[in-house]
C-alpha cells in the first residue's frame, strides 16, 4: 500500500469561493488499500476529508487511531454503494499521529481497485 500526500484546501477567507484540490489514487491493485497522509497547518480544529467515489461500489474509509493525549482509537466508515462525493469530519486532534499527520486508507471491495474502478480521488478542506 502506497501512501500519497492530500493537499491542503485550507479556507483562506470566509464568503470566498475558492478551489479544492483532489489527489487522486495510484493503487490498481485489486482489493488493496490505499493510505492518505495529510498533514494539518494550524492548531487542533476540525477537518473534513472528501472521498470521490466514481463507481456504484461500496468502500472502506479508515482513520488511523491517534497517538496524542486525546487520542482516540481507529475507526471505519463505509462508503455506500453509490458514485459522488462523500465528507467527512473529524477532530485533528483525536486523530494526529505522533508525526503530525493524520492518515486515512481507503479499502475498496474483492475484485475491484480504487484507480481501475472507484476514479478514486481524495482532498481536505482545513476549517477554521
Amino acid at each position: 500500500m502506497a501512501n500519497i500526500a492530500v493537499v491542503n484546501s485550507k479556507i483562506a477567507a470566509l464568503g470566498t469561493s475558492q478551489a479544492l484540490t483532489l489527489t487522486a489514487a495510484t493503487e490498481t491493485a485489486d482489493a488493496t488499500a490505499q493510505k492518505f497522509v495529510y498533514t494539518p497547518t494550524g492548531k487542533d480544529g476540525h477537518i473534513c476529508f472528501v472521498i470521490y467515489n466514481g463507481a456504484a461500489e461500496a468502500l472502506t474509509a479508515t482513520l488511523t487511531a491517534g497517538a496524542r493525549v486525546f487520542g482516540t482509537a481507529a475507526k471505519a466508515n463505509t462508503i455506500t454503494a453509490t458514485a459522488g462525493h462523500y465528507l467527512l469530519q473529524i477532530e485533528t486532534g483525536r486523530y494526529m499521529l505522533a508525526n503530525g499527520t493524520v492518515e486515512i486508507s481507503i479499502l475498496p471491495g474483492s475484485g475491484k481497485a480504487l484507480v481501475n474502478d472507484h476514479a478514486l480521488t481524495v482532498g481536505v478542506i482545513e476549517l477554521q
